[in-house]
């Protein structure tokens, strides 16, 4: 492919991608996400201070970001329509880029196209060679640098065969990863899945078909360990036909390469047979556009900063590139290639580490590269908008309340910390799966990088342990780290990770709780006050109501509310209990929606042995 750093690159017109967020035309206010008080009050010619009483909003929060539902109540109580359009934000506008330049929708301009390395992904059981096959493919050697044999993050790396590049994606194979296989996958053209002779079928390599298929991509079957004891080739293909992954050479689509890639057998036929699956595949991209790609892992280096690994799937990627990712925008400082050298420029198919990128985005988000300085500052804004959304204290609801009583359970709370943001969003979604009937694991706190002073500060204030997958405490903080005696636990091995939580868990006592009935009343009238709002005057139809009771309140067979009850009354009086015949008044925390014939069932907790 003939490529050149210096060629011009086509830019994006601002007006391709962005809509205006808020307009009020003929009496229809349309409004996207994000939309402030002070936006929306204005469009509407209102009273900002009437809106706030409306909303019932936080006063101190200066000129707060407006739910949906709220822009929605703003309108109707206006008697105006109201219409949600497109989601302003720098995630859609990257959507939209990543759409038109996928569907080959070119900007006017000529459009430089060209053949394309193919993305290969490397799936499959966790000990059935996948690493091993890579290590054939680069001549290199993986393996042997990897703790348990069990490759810990997603790496992307180039061979080269017949004067062709091809660039292969290795997913790690443990349970846990999943969904970083699952990312792989969206970025991959091909994939290849490893399967041991002597061992067929596995979870990981029923995961990895899913994934392939669920990703609408071709899948190659690497029939690996044939040289070893046991090993039995017609199995595993008659085994992977329960899957529908049938062997072309029965009928199906599917082709098998039968190798030994520790002895390095199989593995000129199989790079063959990419490269055919390449060429029907026809892989094009556009090389002289601002450049559009997915990233594939992120690492926290303690001298470098934070380390973006991507690939590039359209135009030309340079240092000193702007980029919008994850609703945040950041300058590449430096392109750097797989033997760790500076590059000036990094084309469609080339994996690269970004340096300079001033905050983690998530494994598998995309990016592309902007020059449109309003559309910079338009993605600038949304990312502060939404710092600002998650700082906004979250209310509990009675709901919530509710819930949190009647289930009531020890907790585990974990601090976790990694050397990659794959790893670290893998392994908290598994841990939090830990949890039990009795015991609830919440990770509290999650990052890459090294302990630092608030992870120790919170493990102090919550009882939380720290958990490290390839990280450490700097000799600075560990004075600390004994003084306030954290519990800090280090792993290398993910597995040996999952099962010291495991032991943890066993080693907890069980408390139960359950809901005891206790009561049912019935609304016989509703009262209106200003101050308090509805009460709903009831009559104890059996047993008891007591003020710190928990009631559901039916609606004929529905149950349309549950949570805390606030007080009940008899005429003026506030009483602890009534019971059966008694006429009464109550409200509820929260809800204020009764109807005449409602019927309220009163419970308490009770604790129950375990």
């Amino acid at each position: 492919m003939a490529k050149n750093k210096n060629e011009p690159r086509i830019e994006y017109d601002i007006r391709d991608f962005f809509i205006d967020k808020l307009s009020f035309v003929d009496n229809t206010l349309f409004f996207g996400t994000n939309a402030r008080l002070e936006e929306v009050t204005k469009v509407l010619e209102l009273d900002p201070r009437k809106v706030i009483k409306l909303l019932k909003l936080d006063t101190s929060i200066s000129n707060p970001i407006l739910t949906d539902e709220q822009i929605a109540e703003i309108a109707m109580d206006k008697g105006i329509e109201f219409e949600k359009v497109d989601d302003v934000s720098g995630a859609k506008i990257v959507e939209k880029i990543i759409t038109i330049l996928e569907k080959k929708e070119w900007p006017q301009q000529v459009v430089d196209i060209k053949k394309r390395p193919p993305i290969i992904t490397i799936m499959g059981h966790v000990d059935h060679g996948k690493t091993t096959l890579l290590d054939a493919f680069r001549k290199s050697s993986l393996t042997d640098k990897e703790l348990g044999g069990i490759t810990q993050s997603i790496g992307a790396y180039h061979v080269e065969t017949n004067g062709k590049k091809i660039t292969f994606i290795d997913t790690p194979g443990h349970e846990a990863f999943t969904e970083m296989r699952a990312n792989g996958s969206l970025v991959t053209d091909i994939v290849i899945i490893v399967v041991a002779a002597d061992d067929s079928i596995m979870n990981q390599t029923k995961e990895s078909i899913d994934h392939a298929k669920a990703a609408g991509v071709p899948i190659i079957i690497a029939i690996n360990k044939i040289d070893a004891p046991g090993a039995n080739i017609d199995k595993v293909k008659q085994d992977l036909t329960d899957y529908d992954v049938i062997p072309k050479e029965w009928g199906g689509e599917v082709s098998f390469v039968e190798i030994s890639a520790l002895k390095n057998e199989g593995i000129d036929n199989l790079l063959d047979t990419l490269l055919v699956q390449a060429e029907l595949l026809e892989l094009k991209s556009a090389i002289n556009i601002m450049p559009a790609g997915t990233v594939i892992e992120t690492n926290m280096d303690p001298k470098k900063g934070i380390l973006v690994s991507v690939i590039v799937k359209q135009g030309t990627l340079k240092p000193r590139d702007t980029i919008i990712i994850d609703d945040f925008v950041a300058r590449v400082k430096a392109v750097i290639g797989e033997e760790g050298k500076q590059l000036d420029a990094a084309f469609p198919g080339d994996p690269v580490v970004l340096y300079g990128i001033g905050s983690i985005p998530m494994v598998g988000s995309n990016f592309v590269a902007i020059t449109d300085k309003t559309l910079e500052k338009i993605a600038d804004t949304i990312h502060e908008a939404k710092l600002a959304k998650q700082r906004v204290t979250t209310k509990v609801s009675p709901l919530d309340l509710f819930s949190a009583i009647t289930n009531e359970k020890k907790e585990l709370p974990i601090i976790l910390k990694t050397d990659a943001l794959g790893v670290l969003k893998a392994i908290s979604t598994k841990i939090e799966k830990l949890s039990t009937d009795s015991v609830d694991v919440k990770v509290i706190r999650q990052d890459v990088g090294d302990v630092t002073n608030t992870d120790i500060s919170l493990a102090s204030a919550s009882n939380a342990s720290i958990y490290l997958f390839n990280t450490t405490v700097p000799l600075v903080l560990e004075s600390i780290v004994n003084e306030k005696k954290i519990r800090i636990y280090k792993f290398g091995i993910i597995y040996k990770l999952f099962e010291d939580i495991e032991d943890k868990i066993n080693g907890m006592t069980e408390d139960k709780f359950e809901l005891e009935k206790t009561g049912q009343s019935e609304v016989i009238q509703l009262f209106s006050f200003s101050k308090i709002g509805i009460i709903a005057g009831s009559i104890q139809r059996e047993g008891k109501t007591g003020r710190k009771s928990l009631i559901k309140v039916y609606r004929g067979k529905e149950i349309i509310w549950e949570g805390p009850l606030k007080t009940i009354r008899i005429e003026k009086d506030k009483v602890v209990e009534v019971r059966t015949g008694q006429e009464f008044g109550l409200t509820a925390d929260g809800f204020n929606d009764f109807e005449i014939g409602d019927v309220v069932e009163s419970y308490v907790e009770v604790k129950v042995n375990g």
